[in-house]
Order: structure tokens, then sequence, then C-alpha cells
């Protein structure tokens, strides 16, 4: 009985620790963030892209029209990121303003 319950706490602790490890891989801090200009639709472009699906580092050196990043946005957006249409509008409107060919780096 004594073993089966050390397996039980042991267990337990090692589900605990997945999840906490989990939880802080998700928390990192992503260094190519700090690279994105203030303006509005910052903390979406974060929190749903940059946050949700990949690091930043892969779209802030990007250089695209407000209407190529339209079509990238919806293209995540085919390939399962869960946006509303307005949080469409706010990204597209971000990137193509702050990461287009004519934004100052």
């Amino acid at each position: 009985m004594a073993r089966y319950r050390i397996a039980v706490i042991a267990g337990a602790a090692t589900a605990s620790l997945v999840v906490a490890t989990t939880a802080l891989a998700q928390r990192r801090i992503d260094a190519a963030v700090a690279k994105l200009a203030d303006g509005d639709g910052k903390i979406a472009v974060i929190e749903l892209c940059a946050g949700a699906c990949h690091p930043a580092a892969r779209f802030v050196n990007m250089r695209q029209s407000r209407d190529a990043w339209h079509n990238t946005v919806m293209s995540m957006v085919a390939r399962g990121a869960q946006l509303f249409p307005e949080d469409v509008d706010t990204i597209t409107n971000y990137l193509g303003a702050h990461l287009s060919d004519g934004a100052v780096k």
C-alpha cells in the first residue's frame, strides 16, 4: 500500500512538473518582439501571432504591402489561427503600417 501511494505521489508530481514546464515555456520572452514598433495593434500581434502560433522572429524582418499582409494573415486563419474579423483588420493594419516596404526599420 505504501509503495502504491509513493507511485501515485511520484506520478502526480511528474505530471505537475510537466504542466509547469509547459506553462513556463509558453511564457518565455520572445526577443524578436522587441523589434516591433509601438502602435495600435502591437499587443494583438504579440498575443495572437507571436504568442499563439510562432515566434516573432518569423516575421519581424519581413516587409510586405498591407494587401500582402492581409493575404498572409488570411493564410494563417486558413491554417487554424482563431481570429475574429476585427483581429484580422487590427493585425493587418499594424503589419501594413510598421512592416511594409515604406516603413522605417
